[in-house]
C-alpha cells in the first residue's frame, strides 16, 4: 500500500499549475496573487516547482483563513504578528520564499461572539490586529476574504483604522458577492480597495451580472480603487481536485469580463486601473508605512 505523504499529489499539481499559468501568460498577465496561508494548505514545494518552470510571478501569502487555528488562541496580536513578520523577512520554512501579501478572512464566524473568551469573533479581531501590525512593520499589503452580503469589510476597516493602518493598503475581497453599490462605494470612499475577485463562469447572464458591478463602480469614479480577480485554483480544492481541474481558472477575467466591460462602456484606462493600478497602489501604500 502506497503511503500519501503530501496534501496534494506533487507531479499532478505541478503540471496543473504550469498549464494554468501558461494560459495566464498567453492572456497577457505577468503576475498573480496566491492568497493561500499555511492553514489552507500552503505547500512550499509547489511554489518552488512553479517558480522554476513558469515566467509568471506568483506572490504567496502569510496570514490566516476564517477558522482561526487554536495554536493562535493563547497568543496576543504582537505574538501572532511576529510569526508572520518572520515569514516575510526571513522566508517560509527555510525556503527563502517570502510572502508578499497578508491574508485574512471574515465570514459568518464574525457573528459568533457568545462565550467568555476565544470566540470566533474575538479570534478574528485578534488576527486582524496582528495583520495590521505585520503590515505596518513590513510594508506588506493585506487582502481580506469577506462575506460581502453582511458588509464585513466595514468592521475590518474600523479595526485597521484603529491600528493606524493606511486603508489604501487594504483590499476588501469577494465584494462582487453583493450588488449593494452604497456599501461598495463606502469601501472606496474610506480609501481601501474593492476586490471584485469572484469570477467563475462564462454564461451570458453571469458575466453581465458580475461585470456590471465593476462597470458601475468605474462609472462612479472608483476604477482606481477596484480590482478584478478569480478566487480559483487549478488544483480544484474543497474535495474536487480529482474531478474538475480547470486550466482556464485564471483567464476568465481577461477573456470574458474585460471584453464585456469594453463593449459596455468601460475605457481602456478603466481596465488598466482595475487590473494593475489599483493593486499596485495597495503595495505602494503599504511600503510607505514601513518605518
Amino acid at each position: 500500500m502506497e503511503l500519501i505523504t503530501d496534501l496534494l499529489p506533487r507531479d499532478e499539481m505541478i503540471a496543473r499549475n504550469i498549464e494554468a499559468l501558461d494560459r495566464v501568460h498567453a492572456a497577457g498577465i505577468n503576475s498573480i496573487l496566491d492568497c493561500t496561508p499555511w492553514d489552507l494548505g500552503r505547500q512550499m514545494w509547489l511554489f518552488e516547482a512553479v517558480a522554476e518552470r513558469s515566467p509568471v510571478n506568483v506572490v504567496c501569502a502569510t496570514g490566516v483563513y476564517r477558522w482561526v487555528p487554536p495554536i493562535y488562541w493563547g497568543m496576543d496580536a504582537d505574538e501572532i504578528a511576529a510569526i508572520w513578520i518572520r515569514e516575510i523577512e526571513e522566508g517560509i520554512e527555510g525556503t527563502g520564499i517570502k510572502p508578499g501579501i497578508i491574508k485574512l478572512a471574515w465570514d459568518i464566524e464574525a457573528h459568533q461572539n457568545d462565550g467568555p473568551r476565544w470566540t470566533p469573533r474575538q479570534n478574528l479581531e485578534l488576527t486582524a490586529r496582528a495583520a495590521a501590525r505585520t503590515s505596518k512593520h513590513t510594508g506588506t499589503p493585506i487582502t481580506c476574504h469577506t462575506r460581502a452580503v453582511d458588509e464585513l469589510g466595514t468592521p475590518l476597516l474600523d479595526i485597521f483604522e484603529d491600528e493606524g493602518l493606511d486603508l489604501r493598503a487594504v483590499t476588501i475581497g469577494h465584494s462582487n458577492d453583493t450588488q449593494d453599490l452604497d456599501y461598495l462605494k463606502s469601501i472606496a470612499t474610506r480609501g481601501a480597495n474593492i476586490g471584485l475577485d469572484r469570477f467563475f463562469a462564462t454564461t451570458e447572464d453571469y458575466v453581465a451580472q458580475r461585470a456590471g458591478i465593476a462597470l458601475a463602480l468605474a462609472q462612479a469614479g472608483h476604477a482606481d480603487h477596484t480590482s478584478l480577480g478569480h478566487d480559483g485554483t487549478p488544483a480544484g480544492l474543497w474535495g474536487r481536485w480529482r474531478e474538475d481541474p480547470n486550466p482556464d481558472v485564471w483567464t476568465l477575467v481577461p477573456n470574458h469580463q474585460v471584453p464585456w466591460l469594453l463593449a459596455n462602456g468601460a475605457s481602456n484606462e478603466d481596465i488598466d486601473a482595475m487590473l494593475t493600478t489599483s493593486i499596485r497602489a495597495t503595495f505602494e501604500a503599504a511600503a510607505a508605512i514601513k518605518p
